[in-house]
């Protein structure tokens, strides 16, 4: 799928886009130079860079909220030095390219955004209207792209247990969980027990998944085929 149409007769416009493909092709030819050179970059895999990817998003995280622009700039590209390093190991190993990368980025970014080409939205509509519109085109077309056998299919378990507990319950929300389904060690985070915060939540958020997962299969078994479960439903199939 191509990418949305540009405004070829605007000069700021194409200016603008030759500077980009300027400096990021630039960025490319460095890192294929780090590469060629044959030292400590050709021994790194996927997995002995997760450190790095980590701890430079955290640094971006810290940038932001701390409201420090320059460093916000740097750290962005410390996060664009991780994806091109990536993508040149998965080059080496005849898997992708960072320009597949990329188009794989702006085929899933305008098929999920139907506005950008066949179906525009009203341009009167109020901002509220517009997200609303965004973001069940995104859900909509996402879910058939990934044709998700569970609500929670998709999910980053790796996460910190917070966020993934935020995010497990966000989504089995959506999915009509009934909140009293949901555990207390999920409602609320005790501080100064034997066992840390993080790895208790992270143990009662994996818990309470694989619960959302065995109704879902349950229902599915008992029903013959796999639909969305009603309130009712996930209270007949929860596992006890």
């Amino acid at each position: 799928m191509s990418a949305p149409e540009s405004d070829a007769t605007d000069p700021a416009h194409t200016a603008d886009s030759a500077q980009v493909a300027h400096g990021l092709t630039e960025a490319v030819e460095v890192m294929d130079r780090l590469w060629s050179f044959g030292g400590w970059e050709v021994t790194q895999t996927h997995d002995s860079l997760r450190p790095y990817l980590l701890e430079e998003t955290y640094e971006l995280l810290d940038a932001i909220q701390q409201g420090d622009t320059a460093t916000v700039k740097e750290e962005l590209g410390d996060l664009l030095l991780q994806v091109l390093f990536h993508s040149r190991i998965a080059e080496a190993a005849g898997e992708f390219t960072v320009d597949e990368v990329a188009a794989a980025l702006v085929a899933k970014l305008v098929h999920r955004s139907p506005h950008l080409r066949e179906d525009p939205i009203d341009p009167d509509a109020t901002v509220a209207e517009k997200i609303a519109a965004q973001e069940k085109a995104w859900e909509e077309r996402k879910s058939a792209e990934k044709s998700r056998r569970s609500c929670l299919d998709g999910i980053a378990m790796a996460q910190p247990a917070l966020a993934l507990a935020e995010k497990v319950r966000s989504r089995s929300a959506k999915a009509g969980l009934p909140e009293d389904l949901v555990p207390d060690l999920l409602r609320e985070i005790r501080l100064g027990a034997p066992e840390s915060a993080e790895e208790r939540l992270r143990k009662a958020t994996l818990t309470f998944a694989d619960a959302i997962r065995t109704a879902e299969d349950t229902a599915e078994q008992a029903r013959g085929h796999r639909v969305p479960l009603t309130a009712a439903d996930w209270h007949t199939y929860w596992p006890h």
